[in-house]
């Protein structure tokens, strides 16, 4: 396991493989500056390529999950592009997210704010406070949602909700975010960590090789025909087949039928 990389962002080793990622800038949110969003981008990383590492809790210290970006370095970076700034600070984190080979539980306590939102939407799965919300502010300030927000609300929600949300900086509580398919869970303010571990304990359970490529074959379907989709689902269902797991679990399953 990975040591903690930053008094910005700790990575913390749970039992049975679950690690805990958490952004540690309680005193603003956890709104991402510079120096923390490099951070994460590096945590996440290290977690992704870890064999050790089965699944991935990723949350903030305090009050909130995540402000969004940090105001007050945005304003002193005005001058360099968007796209590029994105790209150094951002979309590594959230890229890792989406591809490592084991699932990510977003534990979203208070707000979810800006890119903040971009973090959770891009998780495998999402429990939130009962008084947590997730607001895309960008258009307050005269920005368009990024870090992928965009590509995930429109399959989610379809143009008319995922417009709403974003055009009018709409906050979104829990229940309507589970409603509309953005959470899993709902839980009290004090639960949602232990919520997000029994979850996480749950799917370790699972077979590794087989949760690695249900999430796979789930990512990819969104950008795939439905005839590509079934052929990348034979493909990986062979690949699970041929496994010691898929052998070991399927004698088990067959002994319990004959109880």
């Amino acid at each position: 396991m990975p040591d903690p990389l930053s008094e910005l962002v700790t990575v913390s080793a749970i039992d049975d493989g679950i690690v805990e990622v958490a952004i540690a800038r309680p005193e603003v949110r956890n709104a991402l500056n510079e120096a923390t969003a490099l951070a994460l981008n590096e945590a996440l990383a290290a977690v992704a390529i870890d064999e050790q590492v089965r699944c991935v809790i990723l949350r903030g210290e305090g009050s909130a999950f995540c402000a969004g970006a940090d105001l007050a370095e945005f304003e002193k970076a005005t001058a360099e592009p968007a796209s590029e700034r994105l790209e150094t600070l951002f979309l590594p984190a959230l890229r890792s997210l989406m591809t490592m080979d084991k699932p990510v539980i977003a534990a979203v306590n208070g707000a979810a704010a800006g890119i903040g939102v971009s973090y959770v939407l891009a998780s495998d799965m999402v429990v939130m406070g009962s008084s947590a919300y997730l607001k895309l502010a960008f258009i307050n300030i005269g920005l368009i949602p990024d870090g992928g927000a965009c590509w995930h609300l429109v399959r989610k929600l379809g143009h008319a909700q995922a417009f709403e949300m974003a055009a009018l900086a709409t906050p979104i509580a829990g229940e309507r975010c589970v409603a509309l398919g953005l959470a899993n869970r709902v839980v009290e303010d004090n639960q949602v960590l232990a919520e997000a571990r029994s979850l996480a304990q749950a799917l370790v359970a699972q077979s590794s090789q087989a949760l690695s490529a249900t999430k796979r074959a789930l990512r990819e379907a969104a950008q795939r025909s439905l005839n590509d989709t079934m052929a990348l689902e034979g493909e990986l269902q062979d690949q699970c087949k041929a496994s010691e797991d898929f052998q070991i679990r399927l004698a088990a399953f067959r002994q319990s039928r004959r109880k």
